[in-house]
């Protein structure tokens, strides 16, 4: 259960606060109407359901398989590879795919975003600033 709760709490704390922070950034440093708004919202959801389809699609249920064959057979057993490689962990691994796909659509949607802000010019109050500082 420990990959499960690695991957949730390292994207979902740290990786969300990232994007919090760039996004914040990002609204401070172009105009308000360069922003393509429309390409976050699915990026946000595209990258927590797929995040959530990863833990409770793949991880979690692999982590209760080996804590089951840890708590009955101990835990040299449930890393072993009897466990690890099982028919039952191999189908696991593979129902981890779809949940990586919606995850990767949302971070492709959110580079989009971005890379379609920063090929615009950048708010008139900070060109003016650049222009001011080159002089």
């Amino acid at each position: 259960m420990t990959p499960a709760h690695g991957h949730a709490a390292l994207f979902g704390v740290y990786g969300m606060l990232g994007i919090g922070l760039m996004l914040f950034c990002l609204r401070g440093l172009y105009a308000r109407s360069l922003h393509a708004d429309k390409l976050l919202k699915p990026a946000f959801w595209a990258l927590n359901i797929g995040l959530a389809m990863m833990v409770f699609m793949s991880l979690l249920p692999a982590g209760i398989y080996q804590a089951a064959a840890s708590v009955s057979h101990g835990l040299w057993y449930a890393r072993s590879p009897a466990i690890v490689h099982s028919s039952i962990m191999e189908t696991l691994v593979w129902l981890r795919v779809p949940g990586d796909i919606v995850f990767a659509v949302g971070g492709a949607l959110l580079a989009l975003y971005s890379l379609k802000l920063l090929r615009r010019p950048a708010s008139p109050a900070h060109a003016r600033d650049r222009a001011v500082q080159a002089v």
